[in-house]
């Protein structure tokens, strides 16, 4: 029996290999038969088109494309890097987001759920001190809230529960959905923002270190203030954009707040491992924040910037015997669960659509939802 050979656009394979940062010598060296693939000397079966397009993550209708497909990031990206090896994953993953998000703006409208009302309210041309007084009068927080917490764990739960209960999806991930061999790097995405009146959704890499997942939460609140969907990998602030630079002042302001910071500094002074564990922040922004302040110059200040900056970067690790549960409840945002498992209980949703939306399959969905850790 003859098998059915396909010819695919040579422009098509090309793209495919090259959006996930490989160039096609590279893959020819480790697959020859792709090069008779480009030449047409033997053309692939179907299967192997589906199996080519699962490993690129390519829907496979693209394979049949006479030109590729322009993908273009949604959204604005600042990082110190010009790595494209790692880019179709951070892309993907906005793709994904932004289809919840779409979902559930679209839910809450016809649930007649009011406006997320601190949507875009602030400019850059707003002072830091406003914006970081409205942070803490929309999420009730005293300026000494972390200081109630002994670990970064606790306060980091803490105000991620304080601003889904004002509106915000908070998705808390390292990987694209639940692929564990599609990672997204610290230094390539530490978090984004996509901005909607209903349904503003925060993505904050669980990769990082849970000081700076703190920070990148903040900021990307800040974000959501100034209605700005964006962005950010490990860059140099210096050369970041405007508005970049505003979110991360704001950030620095609002977790340690300039009267506060100077009263501790009295009794602690330069003891950086203490404040930044009161304070639940990195050393560099205490150091950051002590220069800004005043209480140290700009030359000590960069002296320990440049020691600190020589040590290893204290990334989480994949906790890989972990519990799949609250894992996949971080993943989605608690909140999303609970709006999906809504529309579904009210018919307003296909199971089959709940799945996709969450990443969940059948059972899991269900068992999920009737856990301990979600209720």
């Amino acid at each position: 029996m003859s098998v059915t050979r396909i010819h695919i656009n040579q422009n098509i394979l090309i793209w495919a290999v090259e959006r996930i940062g490989k160039t096609v010598d590279e893959y020819v060296a480790e697959n020859p038969t792709f090069q008779q693939w480009l030449d047409g000397t033997k053309l692939p079966t179907f299967k192997s088109i589906e199996q080519f397009a699962r490993k690129f993550y390519v829907p496979l209708g693209y394979m049949f494309l006479n030109e590729p497909p322009q993908e273009v990031c949604p959204i604005p990206f600042f990082r110190n890097i010009d790595d494209r090896s790692h880019d179709i994953n951070v892309y993907d993953t906005i793709i994904e987001m932004q289809e919840r998000q779409d979902w559930l703006s679209n839910y809450l409208r016809k649930m007649d759920f009011g406006k997320v009302n601190y949507v875009g309210i602030f400019t850059s041309e707003n002072s830091i001190q406003e914006v970081c007084d409205k942070i803490r009068d929309i999420l009730q927080l005293p300026h000494n809230w972390a200081f109630e917490y002994k670990n970064i764990d606790d306060a980091l739960k803490y105000i991620t529960k304080r601003m889904e209960d004002k509106g915000v999806i908070i998705s808390y991930n390292s990987v694209v959905g639940f692929n564990n061999s599609r990672p997204i790097p610290v230094k390539v995405c530490r978090g984004f923002t996509l901005i909607d009146d209903y349904a503003p959704f925060i993505f904050v890499n669980s990769k990082d270190a849970k000081v700076a997942q703190m920070f990148t939460l903040i900021h990307e609140f800040a974000h959501i203030l100034t209605g700005y969907s964006a962005g950010v990998g490990e860059i140099d602030i210096e050369h970041s954009s405007e508005t970049e630079k505003f979110c991360d002042k704001i950030a620095a302001n609002f977790l340690v707040p300039e009267l506060l910071f100077k009263e501790v500094w009295i009794n602690l002074g330069e003891d950086y491992a203490t404040l930044s564990k009161r304070f639940k922040v990195s050393r560099f922004v205490i150091a950051r924040r002590a220069m800004e302040l005043g209480l140290i110059s700009s030359s000590r200040f960069f002296q320990l910037y440049n020691s600190w900056v020589k040590e290893p970067i204290a990334h989480i690790e994949n906790n890989k015997g972990g519990n799949f549960y609250p894992s996949a409840i971080k993943k989605n945002s608690r909140t999303f669960l609970i709006h999906v498992n809504n529309a579904l209980n009210r018919n307003m949703l296909l199971h089959m659509d709940a799945y996709r939306l969450t990443g969940l399959k059948g059972d899991t969905f269900h068992k999920i939802i009737k856990s301990p850790f979600f209720i």
